[in-house]
């Protein structure tokens, strides 16, 4: 099977020890994009790297719960 290309729309962690108020506290989301090699319930595995032998290499590793969207290019 050939990976295929695609972003994943992800939210992550943060935290705040400075002076921010709550109404300025968000969780921020981002965008990825890679090859998409492994997704299962528990995570989503992207790559960026292919050596001339085939191999996948430059792994991304999401959690399942972060990933808000996963979308085909």
């Amino acid at each position: 099977m050939k990976p295929k290309l695609v972003t994943v729309e992800w939210r992550d962690i943060i935290a705040y020890s400075d002076w921010t108020p709550l109404s300025d506290v968000k969780i921020p989301q981002f965008k990825t994009i890679g090859y998409l090699i492994k997704k299962d319930k528990e995570q989503v595995i992207l790559a960026h790297t292919q050596d001339e032998k085939g191999e996948w290499f430059g792994f991304d590793v999401f959690p399942r719960g972060a990933v808000t969207s996963i979308t085909y290019i």
